[in-house]
């Protein structure tokens, strides 16, 4: 055993023997004899919180931390220590920094919870609630009790129940206002959808396994992937652009790259392997965006005057910080973007060609491969199990954009709309980013 690990099993005994300040004295001589070591300053750290010196406790631990900066038990003994100082704030600025820095500190975000709750910020303390929850019970933990430490039993299921109404009730707001704006009999099909989403009616779930929408699914729409582009009202308009649509995205093909980027948001360096692949020597998938998550792209309106144009003529698909999502797609000689499913199927994606090599196609399982044809509008449901690729050695480039269900009323489309910006800013009340 070493002198480290037998000085400690001393002080935990002289602990155990309600000996504190003998104990206390053990733990200094150890601080002294092992510098290196954060566990005895973490140690008296607890000490000085449980004699209600929260000065000192921070003091212990800040010097725990220099050593073990990563450990996040560290860090909520040093939030509790700041709290009891009478410095909540320091600690919910520490808490915030950690969490942003550790996606994975779960029990982290729950602490950081807890702490907006006790200083009356409810909203921000439920959205990194459920941010806790969701990110866990991804990675298959915290289902039930079998996947929950049991420490965190009853935080886990408190967050739980306080997270689903908080969220039941957002979404009857939101469904109240609708039908009481354009009537129960025009909001039939939204209050299936507002049902579903909230777990109460299983039965409505898509009817086939292939579609699974990551976060709404409106039932009674026209089922099956592949919708008619013809039935967008704006169709001959942007047809009619198509010959100064593809030049200009042959241009910015061709060009220096100003203004494209990967398509999903990947830094250099990062890894991509989950999401695009392929036997090429630098598969890709990258765009030249005109809106993404509903922010207009100057630069490459710029670029592209007369594609602004035509877009600024017809109905683009609307959402606070989520839609229109608009841009000249381009998928790199012998890539492949892997089976994926979209957010909702209350939007559809639309493709207009704009060069397209031989062995490229959309895939979307269950289905024929889809080979687009230059020139040739399509539009999908994304919310089907799909994948893509470009077996070629040229790039694909195609104006793809989201866009309406056109099976959806305008009343229906101001329902979704307000449920999805609504359920996003609650589910964003505390930003850590």
């Amino acid at each position: 055993m070493s002198a480290l690990n037998a000085g400690l099993q001393r002080a935990r005994a002289l602990l155990e023997d309600r000996q504190a300040l003998a104990a206390e004295l053990q733990l200094r001589r150890l601080v002294q004899e092992h510098p290196g070591s954060p566990v005895p300053r973490a140690w008296l750290g607890a000490l000085a919180l449980q004699r209600e010196d929260a000065e000192q406790a921070i003091e212990w631990f800040e010097g725990a931390r220099t050593l073990l900066p990563d450990d996040a038990d560290l860090v909520a003994q040093l939030a509790q220590a700041h709290c009891e100082a009478q410095a909540a704030d320091k600690a919910l600025v520490l808490l915030r920094e950690f969490v942003a820095g550790h996606p994975a500190a779960y029990e982290t975000q729950l602490v950081l919870a807890n702490l907006l709750d006790e200083m009356g910020q409810s909203a921000a303390s439920v959205a990194v609630g459920l941010r806790a929850l969701t990110a866990a019970q991804a990675r298959g933990q915290w289902m039930d009790v079998t996947t929950t430490p049991p420490h965190l039993h009853d935080g886990v299921a408190w967050w739980s129940e306080r997270v689903r109404k908080e969220r039941k009730a957002l979404a009857q707001s939101v469904l109240d206002e609708q039908v009481a704006r354009f009537g129960r009999s025009e909001m039939r099909r939204f209050e299936d959808c507002v049902r579903y989403f909230l777990g109460e009616a299983p039965e409505l779930a898509p009817p086939q396994s292939r579609q699974q929408p990551k976060f709404l699914y409106f039932p009674g729409l026209p089922e099956g992937p592949y919708h008619d582009p013809a039935l967008q009202p704006w169709l001959p308009e942007l047809l009619a652009a198509y010959p100064q649509i593809r030049a200009e995205g042959l241009a910015m093909l061709g060009g220096d790259g100003t203004g494209r980027e990967d398509f999903l948001g990947f830094k250099p360096g990062d890894d991509r392997s989950k999401y695009v692949g392929g036997d090429g020597a630098n598969p890709a998938w990258d765009a030249w965006f005109f809106y993404r998550h509903g922010q207009r792209y100057e630069a490459n309106h710029r670029l592209a005057p007369a594609t602004s144009a035509a877009l600024s003529r017809i109905e683009l698909c609307e959402v606070e910080g989520q839609a229109p999502e608009i841009c000249f797609s381009l998928l790199a000689p012998g890539s492949l973007i892997k089976r994926h499913f979209g957010v909702t199927n209350t939007r559809l994606v639309f493709h207009l060609p704009l060069r397209v090599p031989s062995g490229c196609a959309l895939h979307v399982f269950g289905d024929a491969p889809h080979e687009w044809q230059e020139g040739r509008p399509m539009m999908f449901d994304d919310t089907f199990e799909h994948e893509a690729w470009n077996r070629s050695d040229a790039p694909r480039l195609i104006l793809l954009m989201d866009c309406w269900n056109p099976h959806l009323t305008l009343p229906e489309r101001h329902a979704v709309r307000q449920f999805a910006e609504r359920m996003t800013r609650f589910e964003n009340a505390d930003s850590l980013s």
